[in-house]
């Protein structure tokens, strides 16, 4: 590495600062990233491995690594903890750079550079790192800008450090890596757009790079490795070609057939017959395609800027058995029609799906209107805050991105819903079926899955997916800042999917839950006795006090169940309206009540907490109810019932056991 020609680039590149975070591993734990931009990694304490992109880096204590975006990390810890950050940053060279400061960024980008290596100096870095740290994670913007001249401070005493060390770097090898990401997402949407972001690079570059290591353009080579896998598929299992087609990433079966034709020289039928007849042998097509290059390593990775850390829980789902000819057909249909026409109407589904009409809830939007006409073609007109749209009566394939709590109130099972939903509104997981099939994260819905599930109806919180949504299916956007009781909520989800009745038994039964939970509570607390909820366990340095709104119980506890709040609860963060609020651990005494709701996380130390907070009376005398953060993310209709009912059983058991 010429290190005046790093510096070089440095001082002439535009920088921006993603993220600073300190994470810990506990001993024996394993983490993997995809780094979603160019980072440090700053090991402070402990020991173990860090393998990056699978060039391993043994370390003790203090060890440093510097990657480029879409590289993977894999940490594995030995036998004690360890602490590290993360420090996240794009770099961009300024478009006002001399020519000759051009040529050094494409011919050797240092922030796409990989490095590690044990500072001369490390107590130095450390003073520098935690400093960012410190003042990243205040919300003053003032304190923000001053982490950007920290950063650079930073870079410089470590680049004084390295060239002093004599530390080599390894230039990434944008081809290989590309590689590897395509078959490891081969059966998701991948464009040239989407790679050339994924590493910051033209598009330009990236193909004529790619073609000369290859022989192929990057497109190509996904096609090829999506044949390679379905005729994989076909000879080593009985998969139907619709399932293997939706397995490598094709909705549309039709167009998989051409493409397969194209590529294999016969349909995927015919190719499956001859494999059958033993004609084509078991020769493993799928491992011999894969290029010597591209190192395969199944890891469930998320590179979404905000959610860079992931933790793999098991194998990725290889078959799916989804649809029938007939929903083919109607996804055929709708494509052209979408093609044709470009506006958002739907013909109707002959599929069934299971709606299970027990002890269900909905948080749905209400509309605008209660003005509903039936006509005969069985839709119906009604009115919503993104206008009139014309919706199928009694609609039974339902997808939802967010409110899944309302939706399955009143009665309706949805046949996709988010997995943020499905993870963390635990409560509801009793009421989902495996057949409920994950749309993505909230944030980072796959559009082309909710096609390929031909809903009837798509129930969305989001505004600005609305024209997206709409294209698929009939779309209305529920806005819970519309409703002022759940009562409402409840009564709008009924409307909108024509379950009115079933919506009015639900709020039967939760008007008789609801009361029954009210006077557990009521028999068991002292009178005027005030409660509060907080948080320390998904935040750092500081304390989150929860209000009335939103998430984490505020909801079960302060309206459903009726809860006296801490005084300055009420008139700091509910009487505001406020969702929650953040304090300093030397105001704690202000914020508690006679009890206190404590979030929890499974499987996390919570961090060592100050005098302040062990010194409260609540405290001392153990007046502490725990609640998994898991069960109580969620803060719809359905889920704050079942969250104020185990709330109360909570505050009876506790209450007794003080006795």
């Amino acid at each position: 590495m010429n290190w005046e020609e790093y510096i070089q680039v440095w001082d002439n590149a535009f920088i921006q600062l993603v993220d600073i975070r300190q994470l810990a591993i506990c001993s024996r734990g394993k983490q993997q990233h995809l780094l979603p931009t160019s980072g440090y990694i700053f090991v402070v304490q402990g020991q173990g491995s860090i393998w990056l992109d699978g060039e391993k880096h043994t370390f003790e204590r203090f060890y440093l690594l510097h990657a480029g975006k879409g590289s993977r990390v894999r940490i594995e810890v030995g036998q004690e903890d360890v602490t590290y950050y993360y420090i996240l940053y794009r770099g961009n060279i300024s478009t006002k750079s001399t020519e000759a400061t051009f040529k050094l960024y494409q011919l050797n980008n240092p922030f796409q550079l990989q490095y590690g290596c044990r500072p001369l100096a490390p107590t130095m870095l450390y003073r520098h790192v935690d400093s960012m740290y410190e003042e990243w994670n205040h919300r003053d913007i003032l304190e923000r800008f001053h982490v950007k001249i920290r950063f650079y401070q930073f870079v410089h005493t470590l680049a004084g450090q390295l060239q002093v060390q004599g530390v080599v770097s390894k230039e990434i090898d944008m081809v290989e890596q590309v590689i590897t990401y395509i078959h490891e997402r081969y059966n998701e949407p991948i464009t040239l757009d989407s790679l050339a972001e994924v590493w910051n690079y033209s598009i330009q570059y990236l193909s004529r790079q790619f073609k000369r290591r290859t022989g192929t353009s990057p497109i190509e080579y996904v096609i090829q490795t999506r044949m390679a896998k379905a005729k994989d598929l076909m000879i080593r299992t009985d998969a139907t070609a619709q399932e293997i087609a939706e397995h490598v990433g094709y909705s549309d079966f039709f167009y998989f057939t051409r493409i397969f034709k194209k590529q294999v020289g016969m349909t995927p039928v015919q190719y499956k017959k001859l494999a059958k007849d033993k004609m084509i042998g078991s020769d493993r097509p799928w491992e011999e395609f894969i290029s010597s290059m591209g190192k395969y390593v199944s890891a469930c990775y998320n590179d979404c800027d905000n959610h860079y850390q992931s933790f793999t829980k098991g194998d990725k789902q290889m078959l799916k058995r989804t649809r029938t000819t007939i929903g083919l057909t109607m996804l055929l249909v709708l494509t052209l029609l979408l093609a044709a026409c470009g506006n958002g109407s739907t013909g109707t589904n002959n599929q069934s799906s299971t709606s299970g009409k027990t002890n269900q809830v909905t948080e749905s939007q209400q509309p605008t209107s209660s003005n509903q006409s039936k006509v005969d073609t069985g839709t119906r007109t009604i009115s919503t805050v993104m206008g009139d749209i014309s919706v199928p009566s009694n609609p039974e394939r339902v997808v939802v991105d967010w409110d899944l709590g309302p939706v399955l109130a009143v009665g309706v099972t949805p046949v996709g819903a988010s997995n943020t939903q499905m993870n963390y509104a635990a409560f509801l997981k009793p009421f989902l079926p495996e057949t409920v099939e994950d749309i993505g994260a909230e944030g980072s819905i796959s559009f082309e899955k909710v096609l390929s599930l031909t809903p009837d109806v798509i129930i969305t919180w989001n505004k600005e997916a609305y024209e997206k949504y709409s294209k698929i299916a009939p779309t209305v956007v529920f806005d819970t800042s519309q409703y002022a009781t759940i009562h409402e909520e409840i009564t709008a989800m009924g409307h909108i999917l024509d379950r009115e009745e079933e919506a009015k038994k639900w709020l039967e039964d939760f008007d008789k839950r609801t009361e029954a939970a009210r006077n557990k509570v009521k028999n068991a607390l002292p009178k005027d006795a005030t409660i509060s909820i907080v948080d320390y366990i998904t935040v750092d340095k500081f304390l989150m006090v929860i209000g009335k709104n939103g998430e984490r119980g505020g909801r079960a506890a302060y309206e459903l169940l009726g809860l006296t709040p801490a005084p300055k609860v009420k008139s700091e963060i509910i009487d505001k309206k406020l969702d929650r609020i953040e304090v300093s651990w030397e105001t704690v005494n202000d914020y508690v009540g006679d009890y206190i709701i404590v979030l929890s996380v499974e499987g996390k130390e919570p961090p060592k907490l100050p005098m302040t907070w062990n010194s409260l009376d609540t405290v001392k005398n153990n007046r502490i109810i725990e609640i998994e953060m898991e069960n109580y993310f969620a803060a719809d209709s359905f889920s704050s019932l079942l969250q104020a009912e185990d709330i109360a059983d909570k505050i009876v058991k506790l209450v007794e056991s003080e006795k």
